[in-house]
């Protein structure tokens, strides 16, 4: 199967979801035929007793009564069996492709968020997974109930009748043409559709994280604009998806006209004729509209269907993505060097590399930094470092082990980073601070914010450590976030501490907490700093300097400013 652009499908988890729980549907389909047969039955029993009354035979109303209130009771009783059944077969492979698609997030491969725009993802996490669920809730039990229907529906008229039978099955050939007409032009605009809304919520996303520079520069008409433009596109692609489904609906709704007059003339024909009997006739006419009803549904339902195997489709683009590579090792090895790099090589396009033949070595304990002109490569080596993406040529060893061969998730608990970009979620402070070691006592949280120098901050609060951040630490100034992310990185307790940029965007009184902050958790801890500021790698022991994709090494704090100066 190919999704758009090329994109193959290799493995359909939402297939595969429906088929681990087989026993459910195939649960629901015997009741579902439990009840048409106990229809049918009905129908028996009205055509049985209206002829026998028209011959002139006595009637005991008692035992008619007695077995036609019993096929409803049955009836009834089957019915609400079926939709309980197959409400629970929908939630269930729901509830596990929405489970795998959200647990797939925390595993696809870095480059995979670097390459798409968060929007596209958030579509197909929330309207995607919720097309794939009213698939699931509605279409397919239509699909299941409609299949069960003609099988039964239609034996009945055609032991009944068989020319009847082959009168009904006339339009059916000219409905399946339709329905296939219809299927294609649904799958293109409802493509289109989830592409549009893309495009939507990322214009509104863009807006909302970005609301000081909109309202800074005066660009809230522009994005208004924008989003009236995008929103008067999609509204023309739901004009004409809404043009296609409502002509569907009229003609299934003519169509079901056409047999259902056909076979009541000739039905009437057959009854003078003496071929049926008033009884089966009037049998055949309650039967009729439901046999007809389901012959139609059918294909209809597939053009429904059509358009939310477009949103699975997605989902399983997701699912189908490569996830990150990982060993199984989970031990450091006893080796003095904590980090190396041997002639690595790596580009975000095979052809442009970032890093070139890049060599280093950082013993453990020390503390290394890494200067050099944006762009140049530094927070490479970071991501690098991190396994978040692979070298293409070289190799990079981990406390004596090929990265390759570490579990991924051991290997990053081997690393506090420290983001030049500070991130704080939406909760409190004693979260955020929390998420460097989730079964942190209350006392190591305030302990390790101590130590970042943030705690007597956090008390001038009214709430204290149960204050709320805000979107991304909105609330907070830049060095009262990097110090949360200080304190973080001190409660994880890794033996390698990256610190990206640590104090860029700060002001000197801020910088010497954050430096006084930096050199508690430094201490015993091999510690890797990129950095503009020559102040922060003052204490550094050895500075390797990054140029255009070289690693160089320029000697000691003194030395290298001996060449700088």
């Amino acid at each position: 199967m190919l999704a758009k652009g090329g994109f193959k499908i290799k493995r359909n988890y939402f297939l595969r979801n429906m088929l681990h729980y087989w026993y459910l549907p195939v649960c629901g389909a015997g009741l579902v035929s439990l009840l048409n047969i106990a229809v049918v039955r009905g129908n028996k029993v009205i055509s049985n007793v209206i002829d026998e009354m028209l011959a002139g035979k006595q009637i005991v109303f008692r035992s008619f009564l007695m077995e036609f209130a019993v096929l409803t009771l049955v009836g009834f009783v089957v019915a609400f069996a079926a939709r309980a059944v197959t409400a629970k077969y929908g939630v269930l492979v729901s509830a596990k492709y929405r489970q795998q698609a959200a647990e797939k997030l925390y595993h696809i491969e870095y480059q995979y968020f670097d390459e798409h725009n968060s929007a596209s993802v958030i579509n197909k996490i929330n309207a995607d997974l919720n097309e794939a669920e009213r698939f699931l809730s509605e279409t397919f039990v239509m699909l299941l109930t409609d299949a069960i229907a003609v099988v039964i529906y239609g034996n009945y008229v055609r032991k009944l009748n068989l020319s009847l039978f082959l009168l009904v099955l006339v339009c059916y050939p000219l409905v399946l043409w339709l329905s296939n007409k219809l299927v294609k032009k649904i799958s293109r605009l409802t493509m289109t559709y989830r592409e549009k809304s893309d495009a939507i919520t990322k214009i509104a996303q863009d807006a909302f994280n970005g609301i000081l520079v909109v309202r800074s520069f005066g660009l809230e008409t522009y994005f208004s604009d924008k989003m009236h433009k995008a929103t008067l596109d999609l509204v023309d692609n739901e004009e004409k998806r809404a043009k296609i489904s409502n002509t569907a609906v009229l003609i299934r709704k003519l169509i079901q006209w056409i047999p259902n007059i056909l076979c009541a003339v000739y039905s009437m024909a057959l009854v003078l004729q003496g071929v049926l009997s008033i009884g089966e006739l009037l049998a055949f006419i309650l039967v009729l509209s439901r046999l007809v009803e389901s012959f139609m549904g059918l294909p209809f339902n597939m053009v429904d269907a059509a358009g939310s195997f477009v949103s699975i489709r997605r989902v399983d683009e997701i699912l189908n993505i490569q996830e990150e590579q990982s060993g199984t090792d989970e031990t450091p090895l006893e080796d003095e060097i904590a980090l190396a790099f041997d002639n690595l090589t790596f580009g975000y396009h095979e052809d442009q590399p970032v890093l070139e033949n890049a060599v280093f070595r950082v013993k453990k304990g020390e503390n290394v930094a890494f200067v050099g002109e944006s762009g140049g490569g530094k927070s490479t080596i970071f991501r690098l470092i991190c396994g978040f993406y692979r070298a293409q040529k070289g190799q990079y060893q981990l406390f004596g082990r090929d990265f390759a061969d570490w579990n991924i998730q051991k290997a990053r608990e081997q690393f506090a980073l420290v983001s030049q970009n500070i991130f704080l979620f939406p909760t409190t402070i004693e979260e955020n601070v929390r998420y460097g070691r989730l079964n942190a006592s209350k006392e190591e949280i305030i302990e390790a914010c101590k130590k970042a120098e943030i705690h007597d901050f956090i008390q001038s609060l009214p709430l204290q450590y149960q204050t709320m951040v805000g979107e991304r630490g909105a609330i907070l100034s830049g060095g009262q976030k990097q110090r949360i992310a200080i304190a973080r990185a001190i409660l994880k307790d890794a033996p390698i501490l990256l610190l990206d940029e640590p104090t860029s965007a700060i002001d000197e009184g801020t910088e010497k907490e954050i430096q006084r902050a930096i050199a508690r958790v430094r201490k015993s801890r091999t510690c890797l700093t990129i950095a503009h500021r020559l102040s922060t790698i003052q204490g550094a022991d050895r500075i390797y300097q990054v140029k255009n994709g070289k690693v160089e090494e320029a000697g000691t704090y003194a030395e290298y400013m001996e060449t700088v100066l």
